[in-house]
């Protein structure tokens, strides 16, 4: 697979995918859009993947639009307009459609529709020089890509409301307080911790039940609690036949580490 605006790597069972224009801070392009799908959709086929990882190359994992397709938008231009996906404001919703976690591990600036996308990770971990921002409202726009639909869902009402209405940048511990990421760490062991945390969903975790558990938390939040019920049920029937279940109490009597198979 040949990428020109990111780089992947699938190793030990995690697949990294590295947002690669540096020089630009990462500014979001239609190009590392479709290359991010492409690459995510291929780690989400494969079999001995059981995580994704998402960075940026540098300094931020990525600073917004890049302005020159704004630029091009705003002069009703053909050449960004003809790049855009069909469906722009659902572009990122098949991530949380994959059946592999999506660990973003944030480095630098997210902002603008570079925030926007980490909303859509399904964990976040943040270096301790990160810094978030719906950055919209200051550059003329309003928070876009179902960030007003998420980030209240993740951080409540007040603050989210705050955050959209401000643009304010919110450093990597205020985020962490806010649980807008999950953990922060030191900027030079930010990948390497969240290849760990890939490698450890990915070695001891089934890839069924992960399956299932991420396909139906998204499914439930829209959900009244009778059919969420329901559908947890009808998983629970499924996952109670399946050999990753009956693989694991084996393990379990055995006394050691389950090998599961994903079915």
């Amino acid at each position: 697979m040949d990428f020109s605006q990111i780089l992947y790597d699938k190793s030990g069972g995690v697949a990294t995918i590295t947002f690669n224009r540096p020089s630009r801070l990462n500014a979001f392009t239609w190009t590392i859009h479709r290359e991010m799908r492409e690459a995510a959709l291929d780690a989400d086929r494969d079999d001995s993947i059981g995580a994704i990882v998402v960075t940026g190359a540098g300094k931020s994992f990525c600073a917004g639009l890049d302005v020159e397709d704004l630029r091009t938008i705003s002069q009703g231009g053909k050449e960004a307009k003809a790049g855009m996906p069909e469906e722009r404001q659902a572009m990122f919703v098949y991530l949380t459609e994959l059946k592999k976690p999506v660990i973003g591990a944030l480095n630098g600036h997210s902002v603008g529709i570079g925030m926007s996308l980490t909303l859509y990770f399904d964990i976040r971990i943040a270096a301790e020089s990160a810094k978030l921002s719906a950055i919209f409202v200051q550059r003329g726009l309003a928070p876009e890509i179902g960030a007003l639909w998420i980030l209240p869902r993740l951080i409540g009402f007040a603050p989210a409301l705050e955050m959209a209405l401000t643009g304010r940048m919110v450093g990597a511990r205020e985020a962490l307080e806010l649980k807008l990421v999950h953990r922060v760490v030191p900027d030079d062991q930010l990948v390497t911790s969240a290849q760990a945390l890939a490698r450890d969903i990915a070695t001891k975790c089934s890839p069924l039940g992960v399956a299932e558990a991420k396909r139906s938390f998204y499914r439930h939040q829209t959900m009244e609690l009778a059919a969420a019920l329901t559908d947890n049920e009808a998983t629970s029937r499924k996952m109670n036949k399946s050999e990753d279940f009956k693989e694991a109490l084996k393990a379990f009597a055995e006394k050691r580490a389950p090998r599961f198979k994903g079915r």
